[in-house]
């Protein structure tokens, strides 16, 4: 069994918005990578961690009655992204497998990309895994709960520097690509015209 953790507590500072409630088709960027974490083998929980205007975000997320996600809120989300990490994994059944952290403004990933990577991810049962698209690593990444004791020592002290990049650092010999011929999983959603250039028309005239 395998869990995913949708990281959505950003405030969209570069946006100048909530990225997660951005219109996305006749869902929101949020729902739309819920829905298709859900219509995928994943077969675990599917975890958001909320911190900017979380009852916003909570409010679209429950009364979309197709989405069924665990929802956590991480009060110190602006401490950085790794404080929303380890709220994520508070309470992880002990059966479970793997992790999977995913962002929640990449909406172009889609369900058959879900499923390819966790079909290799449970084929090569790898420490660390991610795809790479024209030789740049991108998301979800899938992580061995072998590593779990390994993720809280990092929290040792203090946040520590880059978060899971560290991890990914010390382990670097230790990540499994998959390549996905397809920029969904390099494509995030940082600013305006990156949002422009997938979404057409939402920013028009602004």
């Amino acid at each position: 069994m395998i869990t995913a953790i949708v990281l959505a507590a950003g405030e969209g500072s570069r946006m100048g918005e909530l990225k997660q409630l951005l219109p996305w088709g006749e869902k929101t960027i949020i729902e739309t990578v819920i829905s298709r974490l859900q219509a995928s083998t994943l077969k675990g929980e599917v975890r958001v961690v909320l911190g900017a205007e979380a009852d916003r975000v909570r409010e679209v997320l429950e009364n979309n009655n197709m989405l069924d996600p665990v929802i956590r809120e991480n009060p110190d989300y602006s401490r950085g992204m790794f404080s929303s990490v380890l709220t994520g994994m508070e309470d992880i059944p002990s059966e479970v497998e793997g992790l999977l952290f995913m962002l929640a403004d990449q909406p172009l990933v889609t369900t058959s990309i879900y499923n390819r990577l966790l079909a290799e991810f449970r084929r090569r049962e790898p420490l660390l895994m991610a795809p790479s698209c024209r030789g740049n690593r991108g998301h979800p990444l899938l992580i061995s709960s072998s590593l779990i004791p390994e993720i809280y020592e990092l929290a040792e002290g203090g946040e520590p520097e880059g978060g899971l990049r560290s991890l990914l650092r010390k382990r670097s010999g230790d990540i499994e690509y998959v390549e996905i011929d397809d920029k969904a999983v390099i494509t995030d959603l940082d600013y305006k015209e990156d949002y422009r250039e997938h979404h057409p028309g939402r920013f028009e005239g602004e």
